[in-house]
């Protein structure tokens, strides 16, 4: 349930990122905040499973936020990490969670150099938005989680080639699809966007 402390922080973050003097999101990416860009990282809020108090979420590519800081607002059982190679939104992303009040925590730096480091098997969910072909996705996010964790990987209309293209990966990381595609964003002006859930090997 979307409170009204949660719409109130959700209208400071869309502004936050209006103001921010960075690219942190494409021009035609800045009118659809509220339209597409929020109820689409909602979404998948929504999706994530209920568990044990403070589950570890890493959000990789979270450029300005989406949808890792909309996560973190409407999910505050879950532990969220935001990832990201670029300084100025890594910058921009730890100044909003101060003004935002959330228990986050910010990392700058490459998804295949992390894997290698503590950070990997360490996270029991993994999300990922508009940031790569599948086929060059997984082996960046699957390998962040621990045994039995889940990655929620937001496609747009190609997913499902893109999921055929990355089936070889897909079993060389031992990862496997585990439920029906979801759909998110149905009620925005854009084509709604496909979630596909898969698990780490156990």
């Amino acid at each position: 349930m979307i409170t009204d402390e949660h719409r109130r922080q959700l209208s400071t973050f869309a502004a936050a990122v209006r103001s921010s003097p960075h690219n942190l999101v494409s021009r035609s990416a800045m009118g659809e905040l509220e339209e597409r860009h929020i109820p689409e990282s909602a979404g998948l809020a929504a999706l994530l499973p209920s568990g044990p108090p403070q589950q570890r979420l890493i959000d990789v590519g979270s450029g300005g936020g989406f949808p890792g800081v909309v996560i973190a607002i409407l999910r505050p059982d879950i532990h969220v990490t935001l990832l990201d190679g670029r300084k100025k939104k890594t910058d921009f992303l730890r100044t909003v969670a101060e003004e935002l009040c959330l228990d986050v925590t910010v990392l700058r730096g490459r998804a295949e150099e992390l894997i290698l480091s503590d950070h990997g098997g360490a996270y029991d969910l993994a999300t990922a938005r508009a940031v790569a072909p599948m086929v060059r996705l997984l082996p960046w996010t699957l390998p962040f989680l621990r045994p039995g964790g889940m990655l929620y990987a937001v496609k747009g209309e190609r997913w499902s080639e893109e999921l055929d293209d990355a089936q070889e990966v897909l079993r060389r990381l031992r990862g496997r699809v585990v439920a029906t595609p979801s759909e998110i964003g149905s009620g925005t002006p854009n084509a709604p966007r496909t979630v596909i859930v898969m698990r780490a090997p156990s």
